[in-house]
């Protein structure tokens, strides 16, 4: 997984590195650090923060826990219950950060796809 500006994007992603590029999706309890490429504290008064473009890649599944890295869930909706016919949770999604995961768990934050029910 990569981050990339949109002026950055040419097309869609080449064959041989497959993927899919992914705009849209917000932050809540944390904003991202865009000069460090991590998470980092909200500013005041902020809720929500917009994630920059995200290059998802298929990888294999990693047993290894990794340091230096939170993460993060990811809802389709900022009620993250949701319903057995309308699920809110999406996937786990691996952020770079220098504080520890408990740290940002505490603080809830979360990837949302949308800010409305």
């Amino acid at each position: 997984m990569s981050w990339i500006e949109a002026r950055d994007v040419p097309g869609p992603p080449s064959s041989k590195d497959g993927g899919v590029y992914v705009r849209g999706l917000f932050l809540e309890g944390a904003r991202w650090d865009r000069e460090r490429q991590q998470l980092a504290d909200p500013l005041p008064m902020e809720l929500t923060d917009q994630m920059p473009i995200i290059h998802f890649k298929p990888v294999l599944a990693r047993s290894k826990v990794k340091t230096g890295v939170y993460t993060c869930p990811c809802y389709m909706y900022p009620v993250r219950t949701g319903t057995r016919e309308r699920p809110s949770y999406m996937l786990p999604i691996d952020l770079k950060s220098v504080e520890p995961p408990d740290y940002w768990i505490k603080r809830g934050t979360a990837l949302l796809l949308s800010l409305a029910t």
